[in-house]
């Protein structure tokens, strides 16, 4: 039961793939317009250094899209958005010496919540149209991607101005006085590493939410599989996984579903090898790459955690010497040298705490997948049995 490859004419789907341009287009249209508005409300004020190099990175995206070009929508959105981001978040941060929360509690960050929202929905969209033209056509395409890292990113850092912006209203006065309060604390920390362990968090969480959103149509795609046997079924003719495949879900074959089911069918056939084996390793291959980076990440947080209090502890005993070398008989207080040590403590608090919640969330999603790759075992088992067995 041999599954024939498709022709490049079969495996293009225009249909298909033009649709995903069109949606390209789209996310790219509004993504310029929310560029254009945040250059109105803070590039004007701030002149050429910030206005060049924003129409330059606008003028990149625009031409990407034209002539369907990946890497200049990618790198064009990435410098628009690194632009967004910067002027003033950041700059102000660094040059006042302030932390990230309290500039973007004073700042109207709208433009930079817009611009950031919808580029991780142009890398997200450009990556998946960049891995449907390669996995549908015969022409071999240089660094696709399954998952878009740069998404990811774009998607952290909103969710990261999004939480600096909600925290203050969600904490009330009166949980201070509880023993939450260590943890609120923790969450509401200024330093810089307090910064990064909330970001690398939000990072990790949009790459997982990316990852299942990609499992809910892999299920789609199983249940589409499904209502055709029983189409076929209802209508007396033979259930023939592999025809079910090509004819059926030809506009699916990017997915993961289509490989599972694929590889199944050839075992079932007896057929494993050959176009479908390749397929599906090469697809398996992609999928693990992305996944292995995710679980890369995920040390870094309470690693980073960590690093907050080794500083913390190096800062405090540093002063230590000072302290003991003030003239005898005068009192020694061992408190001032360590003032705010325990606020040092939250780094660790809050990286274990972000490792804890992003683990939990990968795994879960991997049984899920795990699980809905024994269905699809199960269905093309379940389509090859006679029509009594499976009433049976």
């Amino acid at each position: 039961m041999a599954i024939a490859a498709d022709t490049p004419e079969q495996r293009m789907q225009p249909s298909e793939t033009q649709a995903d341009r069109w949606r390209l287009w789209i996310y790219t249209a509004a993504f310029l317009l929310a560029f254009l508005l945040y250059l109105l409300v803070y590039g004007l004020s701030r002149g050429l250094p910030v206005l060049g190099p924003g129409i330059m990175a606008a003028a990149a995206v625009a031409f990407g899209t034209a002539r369907r070009s990946g890497p200049w929508v990618r790198y064009g959105t990435l410098a628009a958005l690194l632009i967004a981001l910067t002027f003033p978040l950041l700059e102000e941060s660094v040059l006042n010496a302030e932390p990230l929360a309290e500039v973007i509690g004073r700042n109207t960050i709208w433009p930079q919540l817009v611009v950031t929202l919808i580029a991780s929905r142009v890398l997200a969209s450009e990556c998946e149209l960049s891995f449907v033209e390669f996995w549908r056509s015969d022409r071999l395409r240089s660094a696709v991607e399954l998952q878009s890292l740069l998404a990811a990113v774009a998607l952290g850092a909103f969710l990261t101005l999004v939480f600096y912006l909600a925290i203050p209203h969600l904490v009330s006065s009166g949980t201070r006085a509880r023993p939450a309060m260590i943890i609120v604390s923790a969450l509401q920390g200024g330093t810089i590493v307090h910064t990064t362990i909330v970001f690398l968090f939000f990072v990790i969480m949009a790459a997982i939410a990316d990852a299942t959103r990609l499992y809910l149509a892999d299920r789609a795609v199983l249940a589409r599989f499904r209502a055709a046997v029983v189409r076929t079924r209802a209508g007396g003719a033979p259930v023939m996984p592999a025809r079910i495949i090509a004819q059926q879900l030809s506009a699916f074959s990017h997915t993961r579903t289509v490989r599972l089911l694929s590889e199944a069918a050839a075992i079932a056939g007896g057929t494993r090898g050959g176009f479908d084996s390749l397929s599906a390793q090469s697809f398996s291959g992609f999928h693990d790459a992305s996944r292995r980076f995710i679980r890369t990440l995920l040390p870094f947080l309470p690693l980073l955690g960590f690093l907050g209090t080794v500083i913390g502890l190096a800062t405090a005993i540093a002063e230590l010497p000072a302290s003991l070398s003030d003239a005898p008989g005068r009192s020694f207080d061992i408190s001032g040298s360590l003032a705010g040590l325990a606020i040092k403590f939250e780094t660790t608090l809050l990286g274990l705490l972000a490792s804890m919640t992003a683990a939990l969330a990968l795994n879960l999603l991997e049984k899920r997948e795990t699980e809905l790759s024994a269905e699809c075992l199960r269905s093309v088992e379940a389509a090859l049995a006679p029509a009594d067995d499976e009433d049976a």
